[in-house]
């Protein structure tokens, strides 16, 4: 996997990532932490460290489960998430 630089951060990303708007459960499937970890777990495998998240993807569900997928080795991964928003339904 292919990682660039972030800025002058140090940090270099892979030049892909994992979006994950779909752990919010929103879409019509509640994802277990089990299945997030064998996600994650892929990732390790290919070498993909960077993650896209937010605060309203399932009201923080998706943060809560990047973060029992990530526990371990969590100086490894970029999380990029945004906030100010709030799910309020479809």
């Amino acid at each position: 996997m292919q990682r660039r630089a972030f800025g002058k951060s140090g940090f270099r990303g892979s030049e892909i990532g994992l979006g994950t708007w779909q752990l919010g459960g929103e879409w019509g499937k509640d994802f277990s932490q089990a299945e997030v970890d064998q996600m994650f777990d892929a990732c390790r495998q290919t070498g993909i460290n960077l993650i896209d998240t937010a605060e309203c993807y399932g009201d923080h569900t998706s943060e809560r489960l990047i973060g029992g997928a990530i526990q371990r080795d969590r100086g490894q991964w970029i999380v990029a998430t945004k906030f100010g928003h709030k799910f309020h339904g479809h």
